[in-house]
């Protein structure tokens, strides 16, 4: 006789950085998943002591309550969260993105065809501001909701599925290969392993609207992302990188604008967009440089601080908005 394994298939990953209120509205769009009885939420907070409202989280398969010490970076509670797993596949949520009913089962599908990343399309969950655009398309253009199925050999980062003995494979590495996700998928492709856009696994990504807060976000990415990329770097690659870091806004503006044009969908975008776009683009170019040059510094420790409670980035009408979500995902 064949005894069914009693595991869940999926493993939900969501850091707290405080209780459970920051992550409510996640949860409820969890609960909303074609097969939230399959799906084991591990949920990261600052200490044990988080109260979880039975009624929010009865429906999962399991819930597991894991103390991820003092908030210093996220990745750090992410990997805590992976290790305390027990489904094969673990996906990292966020308190600002909502998943739509699918997702989760088309993200499990998409691992049954042996892929070993499965990223969603990412739509967007404040759309009414053009800081929230250029925010969206400096995080996650290539993957906009509407973009076609593809093996790429990136994802989105912080919402994407990874087979968990891969990602433990990482050892002690772990934390510091999750610090900027798009590395340690490169280093996973580079090993032979396939990653999937699955367009059936939506989501719905709540962005920075606030000007000066975009702005510090947008210095602070870049910085983040060019340091830890050059670690390991020999010197004349170094150089090479300071002296064209000044060519990458613009190739990053290129890129964006083009794909823009070429979607009926986002085309509107285009004019309304591109003076903040032009913005934010040198901003965080302007990150990379000091990056290339210095390397992260306390990039990685803002970054951490400013990952929660997406409501304090927000304009007074966005925030309005996200709270209206609370009784849509009710």
């Amino acid at each position: 006789m064949t005894i069914p394994d009693a595991r869940p298939a999926l493993s939900v990953i969501l850091p707290t950085c405080d209780d459970f209120s920051t992550i409510r509205l996640t949860v409820r769009a969890l609960n909303r998943q074609t097969i939230r009885d399959r799906i084991e939420l591990v949920i990261v907070a600052p200490t044990d002591g988080i109260d979880l409202p039975s009624r929010e989280v009865c429906s999962f398969a399991s819930v597991k309550l894991v103390n991820g010490g003092p908030l210093r970076t996220s990745n750090i509670a992410r990997s805590a969260g992976i290790r305390a797993a027990s489904a094969p596949f673990v996906v990292l949520a966020e308190d600002h993105s909502f998943p739509e009913p699918g997702w989760a089962e088309a993200l499990l599908n998409a691992h049954s065809t042996g892929c070993a990343v499965v990223g969603p399309v990412v739509g967007n969950a404040n759309p009414n501001g053009v800081v929230s655009w250029a925010n969206l398309l400096l995080e996650y253009g290539p993957w906009l909701d509407g973009a076609e199925k593809g093996e790429l050999s990136d994802l989105p980062g912080h919402n994407s599925s990874y087979d968990r003995d891969l990602l433990l494979s990482y050892g002690d590495k772990l934390e510091a290969m999750l610090e900027v996700e798009a590395l340690i998928q490169r280093d996973i492709v580079s090993h032979g392993h396939r990653m999937l856009l699955e367009p059936l696994a939506k989501t719905r990504h709540l962005n920075f609207s606030r000007v000066g807060s975009s702005l510090a976000l947008r210095y602070n990415a870049g910085r983040s992302f060019a340091g830890h990329r050059t670690i390991g770097w020999s010197l004349p690659k170094h150089i090479a990188y300071v002296l064209g870091s000044p060519l990458i806004p613009l190739v990053r503006l290129a890129r964006i604008l083009g794909m823009l044009r070429k979607s009926e969908r986002y085309s509107w975008l285009i004019p309304r967009v591109i003076p903040m776009l032009c913005v934010a683009v040198l901003t965080d170019g302007a990150g990379e440089l000091v990056g290339y040059l210095a390397g992260p510094g306390d990039s990685p420790h803002y970054l951490g601080l400013i990952e929660f409670n997406r409501e304090r980035f927000m304009n007074a009408s966005d925030r309005a908005e996200y709270r209206s979500l609370l009784g849509d995902l009710a």
